[in-house]
């Protein structure tokens, strides 16, 4: 297949200098595109380029968004933060990931790593150093390899990553079997099996599609239903990483892999096909040591034995094993829906048998025995009858007989029972030559059958998710039951407003704040020149001392009071000597004398008191007339001289704004229509303040 280099590669990179998060996604389709590309040729020619670039997209640093919020209160604020917290804690493990920009040492080729540490300017035999830490002694740790230097250790602690897959739960059977739930970097979860016999044999299950679409009832993975094809890297991880493990715990290799994980290889054939290359060309297993496993996509078993032009296309010899389970196709249907799809069992045992003529390889034939069902001999006499009229020859099929896992979805079978087994193979054998096996079953107590630990890992994240939701509800409601009491609260108290006092000014506020937004112009630019209005509230600190003064402490008697204690402080410090004699020009003899009489003047005249007056002098005026004087004025009483006194200075203030103005227009500024009429009660407001300052006078 011919990939376009030229009018995808190039506007790709120049692209990814302008959007990161989209060229991320771009990159790995491109990436997986010449990866699964019939040519491995072409997908080396583009590896510098998409390496190059893929390292300066790590030197970019990512920048975070932040989000501000209003609280309430200091309370509804931590309630808010801990059920956030609670949020994000719980759902991050399922959130969508973008994919990492570092190079996988577990996927990454000997030809790929050369190129890109040449990028790096490093020497190209660091390459295989590099790999034969990872291959060969099963070490993903830079830092445990002793013989690369410091500087290249450093960069590829920046620039690559010992695997993409998280390891989501481990569980490890009684008998070695060690069952692994990883989560890809979408959120996905896989599964995959490490099988170590006594034998010295080291099995790997293998994984081929997240989910499956084919739908076997009795499956667990098949109830899930299907999510998307692993990519050949993703495939190829699975067995590197046991690969790496085997070799550095126990000094051990991995022998054998088998397709037989979750989802239907054949239906992912392209990428499945690619990673078994790998497997056979990167890390030494034998192409007859690896199987693929069918339900029976018939176009795609024909692809194992048809010969291709190029030889490049060709698939390695891999071993063929085929679910059967069902003798007949309506019995398989039941079971199997895809049996339907590919043309029942006629088609598929047709292509069995096209297989091994062509390619001289014994099939094996996986039936998982359910009691009761397709256990029975009549069973076995069905199914040997079948494979004699499709003319399969005997000694080139192998029944691999499966106890049957129960999962929660098939709860109409049962695993059968060993007289059963023994009754089944006994027929196969003894009645049609046809061998059969039952296989051991492994990892029984950790649930190691296909999409059995997938099903446990989605289950507890249910429970933590319905709990997280359940701690949201139950801080959201005790949010608003604070929030519900404090509306309340202020309803009943309301608070006051800071800074803003309720008085007769009120109104006048309001009518100023109207005055100054109506006056807003809306087309003002930068630059533009602004007038201003001099608001009659506003607070001058250059005013008298007079507008400060408490108008509590205001009347006669305070007044009195208060003179009375300052100057009895003032009596209280002692009088200040005469100045030298030197500082004041002596007086003469007769100016002396002058003074002196002048004194006992004064003294003598103090010695008497005043003379009190004559009662007839001033006629005293009756009470009725000291109430019509009283009312010569209204501003006698505390209340209306506090209102003159601040009416007196907000007209002050008024005239001050006045003056400004005549100021402005004499610097030629052009005055609007309300700042004339201001202008205009100067007279007005100057006659009322005169007027005021007389009557408190």
């Amino acid at each position: 297949m011919y990939f376009p280099f030229q009018k995808v590669i190039i506007p790709f990179i120049v692209m990814s200098c302008f959007h990161r998060t989209t060229t991320s996604k771009i990159y790995m389709g491109v990436a997986s595109a010449f990866t699964s590309s019939s040519s491995p040729s072409r997908m080396r020619t583009s590896s510098s380029f998409l390496l190059q670039w893929q390292k300066l997209q790590c030197q970019q640093k990512s920048t975070s968004s932040f989000t501000q919020t209003k609280q309430i209160s200091a309370t509804t604020t931590l309630l808010h933060q801990a059920a956030a917290t609670t949020t994000t804690t719980t759902a991050a493990a399922a959130q969508t990931q973008q994919p990492s920009l570092k190079i996988n040492l577990h996927t990454i080729t000997l030809d790929e790593l050369e190129q890109f540490l040449i990028s790096l300017k490093q020497p190209k035999y660091r390459a295989k150093q590099v790999m034969s830490w990872i291959r060969d002694k099963g070490i993903t740790d830079v830092d445990q390899m002793t013989n690369l230097p410091k500087n290249l250790i450093q960069l590829l602690k920046e620039y690559t990553v010992a695997g993409s897959l998280e390891l989501v739960e481990e569980k490890i059977s009684t008998d070695g079997t060690r069952k692994r739930a990883y989560r890809l970097f979408d959120g996905q979860l896989i599964e995959s099996v490490l099988m170590p016999y006594e034998d010295g044999r080291n099995t790997a299950c293998i994984s081929s599609q997240a989910g499956c679409a084919m739908g076997c009832v009795f499956c667990a993975t098949g109830q899930m239903g299907f999510a998307r094809q692993l990519t050949p890297e993703e495939i190829f991880e699975q067995v590197s990483i046991f690969a790496s493990e085997l070799k550095s715990q126990n000094d051990d290799r991995l022998t054998n892999v088998v397709m037989m994980g979750m989802g239907e290889p054949l239906a992912n054939y392209r990428n499945v096909m690619s990673a078994i290359k790998r497997m056979n060309s990167d890390l030494g297993i034998g192409a007859r040591k690896i199987t693929v496993s069918t339900v029976g996509v018939v176009p795609n078993i024909r692809k194992l034995y048809q010969k291709h032009e190029n030889e490049e296309d060709n698939v390695p010899q891999v071993r063929l094993a085929v679910s059967l389970h069902c003798a007949t196709d309506e019995e398989r249907t039941a079971l199997l829906p895809a049996n339907r799809r590919y043309g029942g069992l006629d088609e598929l045992l047709t292509t069995v048998k096209e297989y091994i003529d062509v390619t001289k390889r014994r099939v094996t034939f996986e039936w998982a025995l359910i009691e009761n069902q397709n256990d029975t001999p009549d069973v076995a006499r069905t199914l040997g009858r079948v494979l004699r009229r499709h003319n399969i020859r005997r000694d080139m099929v192998h029944i691999n007989l499966i106890p049957l896992n129960p999962t929660g979805g098939f709860g109409s079978g049962r695993p059968s029972g060993k007289a059963n087994v023994e009754a089944f193979v006994k027929v196969l054998e003894d009645e049609f030559s046809i061998k059969a096996t039952p296989r051991m079953r492994r990892g029984i107590d950790i649930e190691a059958g296909c999409g059995q630990l997938k099903a446990v890992v989605k289950k507890k994240e249910e429970a933590a998710e319905q709990k997280r939701k359940e701690s949201i509800s139950a801080a959201s409601a005790a949010v608003d039951e604070l929030q519900s009491f404090m509306d309340q609260g202020r309803q009943q108290n309301p608070s006051p407003l800071v800074g803003v006092y309720e008085d007769d000014e009120d109104d006048e506020i309001e009518e100023v704040t109207s005055s100054l937004t109506t006056n807003i112009n809306q087309d003002l630019r930068h630059g533009s020149i602004v007038n201003f209005d001099i608001c009659e509230t506003a607070v001058s600190l250059d005013d008298d001392e007079d507008d400060f003064l408490d108008p509590t402490y205001q009347t006669k008697d305070e007044l009195d009071e208060a003179q009375r204690l300052i100057n009895l402080v003032t009596n209280s410090f002692p009088t200040p000597p005469p100045a030298a004699a030197t500082a004041t020009p002596q007086k003469s003899k007769k100016q002396q004398q002058k003074d002196q009489t002048q004194r006992l003047i004064n003294i003598v005249a103090n010695s008497f008191p005043p003379p009190p007056a004559a009662a007839t002098a001033t006629p005293q005026t009756s009470k009725k007339q000291q109430q019509d004087q009283t009312k010569t004025t209204s501003i006698t009483d505390e209340d209306a001289m506090r209102e003159a006194r601040r009416k007196r200075k907000k007209l002050l203030k008024n005239l001050k704004a006045i003056e400004k103005l005549r100021e402005m227009e004499s610097d030629g500024k052009i005055l609007n229509e309300e700042q004339l009429t201001k202008i205009a009660k100067e007279e007005e407001w100057r006659a009322e303040v005169e007027s005021l300052e007389h009557n408190l006078k």
